[in-house]
């Protein structure tokens, strides 16, 4: 536990190590985006969680919110994602952290066009146009809604599963998960993954200890969550090709 006895100092602000990789994720509805600095073609994923299409996330901000922050960022070390950059990942791609998993013959190559990201990102490249092709992101109205399922703890991490909010949606999220498997089959080159689980992505702690030391509070910290989140829904139209750098900076082609 870190405890601050400096009258001047009153918290910490994370800061964020370079991580970079690409994925698909859900377009958030409110289409918010700035330029990013590095890369003027490129759009920065910049929500507004208070947009009235994104109630649903200032649900989970509010509730975090309510949480003991100093508890949080103190003694469990919790260190949370700025709302603007709330988003549901649909197909994990590649990143340094899976980066060991590629083919000896092929890491140069892959690992090259990862770790030069954003220089390197652009849809016709031969590294994203079969993402790019695939069914996912070619249907540009999934039209699938989720709402609240369960706050949930990984090994360092902290996120809302969401689930399908309709029948409908059920049906379209079985088609996007068989596009999902898909597209890892016959992506070029092999990414391991595992079962698709949608979420948002709150937070990380910042070792395995202090996310242990949390876990008995996480039953209590749901009731929060499903409380502020229970009667609203999020919808999405579309799935598009992101890059990105670190855990807030996500960034897609104009």
């Amino acid at each position: 536990m870190i405890t601050i006895t400096h009258d001047k100092i009153l918290g910490f602000t994370p800061l964020w190590a370079p991580y970079n990789g690409f994925s698909l994720l859900f377009d958030n509805p409110d289409n918010g985006f700035s330029p990013l600095q590095q890369n003027e073609a490129l759009m920065k994923l910049d929500s507004t969680p208070s947009h009235p299409t994104l109630r649903l996330y200032q649900a989970f901000v509010d509730a975090l919110n309510s949480i003991d922050t100093h508890l949080l960022t103190h003694t469990y070390l919790f260190c949370p994602l700025p709302p603007s950059t709330y988003h549901v990942t649909v197909w994990d791609g590649l990143n340094v952290g899976n980066l060991v998993d590629v083919a000896p013959v092929e890491q140069e190559k892959w690992g090259d066009f990862v770790r030069n990201l954003p220089n390197t990102f652009h849809e016709n490249s031969e590294f994203t146009r079969w993402t790019c092709a695939s069914a996912l992101t070619q249907n540009s109205d999934w039209n699938i809604t989720f709402q609240y399922d369960t706050l949930h703890k990984w090994s360092s991490g902290m996120g809302i599963l969401l689930k399908p909010a309709d029948q409908e949606s059920k049906r379209l999220l079985k088609e996007i998960e068989n596009r999902r498997e898909e597209l890892y089959r016959n992506f070029p080159t092999i990414i391991k993954y595992s079962e698709y689980a949608p979420h948002v992505t709150l937070g990380y702690f910042a070792n395995i200890e202090s996310a242990q030391l949390a876990a008995p509070l996480v039953a209590d910290w749901a009731k929060i969550f499903e409380e502020a989140a229970r009667d609203l829904t999020i919808t999405y139209h579309s799935i598009s090709l992101y890059g990105f750098t670190d855990m807030i900076t996500f960034f897609k082609t104009t």
